[in-house]
């Protein structure tokens, strides 16, 4: 790849000793970021013009249950339990893995179209080993950065069979993977374990489920209200004193949590995403993006599904610092004091979808911020199109402005994925499995029973 000058943009680093650099310059070497400042210049460089552009981190999707992409939209009027009557017992179980496939790769797809370079791929329909295999494939095929997050399936079960909060995540398939083509912690793409956690299993599985995850040095993920029907009401006092909370797990969700249950998790040092839009359709509890900054900690953002809504995320920054400012809004009127300046500014949802996201992945080290000597994951957002002129300050114009058809160009590890408003993925083949997607969706609905205008 040689070097690349990115020239004369407004960058917005996120590195706090950097800072922003208005008119700078950015050099990379290959997959990593050298330098950053005004006036570079190196000879033997490519050079991409970065006037009228702003130039930040490639933002990072937290947490994305990619396979479910060609169920886009169909869960725009749901409730909270139709979900779960309609994707996991219905249609999940007639994927194939070549439905897999065709969701990670479209999905993926447009995660980097719309400015995202890493996803915390939530990979929860993965029956057979093929399932994850399909779902890794597609990962490596678009050259997205990606964390695979080995989930479980959710089936109602059959007469006779154990309830999935019975089933202790598989040991063999852990192995398989991390001793084959997920090893490489290095690599674009590596491995999480996405576990039922103490809402949605026993505690036998809990703990098994923490323990495997330790066992390979992974990263572990769950999904955790904390509602009072939760299996285990208990379970994160009782994962503290049993030692095993840290910065190696991920907390999503969470919005039921109380106070005290909450710090404990803060204090010990697990990660916490919100996924605010999916979060608020069908649910009444506060995303804890204020809350974990109140007890000292650093949340991060994910789209969750697109069955509800969008899954880029410029939208889900949006919404994030929005329905924040709401609820903080509120609590200020329930005291009687409506505040003349709202706390959260749009460069913390920023934050939140970059530094704190990488943070989250454990990734931090690799990403998240234009930093030297980290991987060169950066995107240009023009600022002459119509909906962003004039620019007067770049952080809100990202968050509360931009939209995907803003990216102009997409970096990640160096390699150019979009140029000039345009993917470099083949476009034949790109449609190809577009009109696969289309297929697949129709097919999924009709054998589903579910009623849809699929493809249209």
């Amino acid at each position: 790849m040689g070097k690349i000058l990115i020239q004369g943009g407004a960058i917005l680093s996120m590195d706090p000793g950097i800072g922003d650099v208005i008119g700078g310059d950015v050099l990379i070497e290959e997959d990593r970021i050298l330098a950053i400042g005004q006036n570079l210049g190196a000879q033997d460089a490519e050079v991409i013009d970065a006037r009228n552009r702003i130039v930040m981190p490639g933002l990072i999707n937290a947490h994305l249950h990619t396979w479910e992409t060609a169920l886009r939209g169909i869960g725009a009027d749901w409730g909270r339990g139709e979900y779960f009557r309609q994707v996991h017992p219905v249609l999940a179980p007639r994927y194939t893995p070549e439905d897999t496939y065709l969701g990670n790769f479209i999905g993926v797809m447009n995660q980097i179209n719309s400015g995202t370079t890493t996803i915390f791929d939530w990979c929860h329909n993965n029956a057979t080993p093929a399932h994850s295999d399909a779902a890794i494939d597609a990962l490596f095929d678009t050259g997205v950065r990606a964390v695979f997050g080995h989930g479980t399936v959710k089936p109602d079960p059959k007469e006779g069979e154990p309830h999935y909060s019975q089933i202790p995540h598989p040991a063999d398939e852990i192995k398989r993977l991390r001793t084959g083509r997920l090893s490489n912690d290095g690599a674009l793409v590596t491995l999480a374990m996405a576990i039922l956690g103490s809402d949605y299993s026993t505690w036998e599985v809990t703990l098994h489920g923490f323990r495997l995850a330790k066992e390979y040095g992974l990263l572990s993920s769950a999904h955790i209200w904390g509602r009072e029907d939760r299996l285990v009401k208990d379970g994160y006092h009782r994962l503290a004193k049993e030692g095993l909370l840290g910065p190696d797990h991920n907390l999503v969700h969470g919005n039921y949590l109380g106070d005290e249950e909450l710090k404990v998790i803060v204090d010990s040092g697990v990660s916490l995403t919100a996924t605010p839009a999916a979060e608020l359709q069908a649910n009444h509890g506060e995303p804890l993006t204020g809350r974990v900054v109140s007890f000292g900690g650093r949340p991060s953002l994910g789209a969750d599904l697109e069955i509800y809504a969008a899954g880029d995320m410029f939208y889900v920054m949006r919404y994030g610092l929005q329905t924040q400012r709401i609820f903080d809004n509120k609590e200020a009127a329930r005291k009687g004091d409506i505040p003349n300046k709202r706390y959260f500014k749009a460069r913390e949802a920023i934050e939140w979808a970059t530094v704190n996201s990488a943070i989250a992945l454990r990734k931090e080290n690799q990403i998240g911020s234009i930093s030297p000597g980290k991987q060169a994951d950066i995107i240009l957002i023009r600022t002459n199109d119509l909906n962003m002129i004039p620019v007067n300050n770049p952080a809100s114009s990202v968050v509360l402005q931009a939209t995907a058809a803003n990216v102009d160009t997409v970096l990640i590890a160096g390699r150019k994925m979009k140029e000039k408003g345009k993917l470099l993925y083949p476009a034949a083949d790109l449609g190809r499995k577009k009109a696969a997607l289309i297929e697949s969706s129709r097919r999924l609905h009709k054998e589903g029973g579910i009623e849809t205008l699929a493809g249209i």
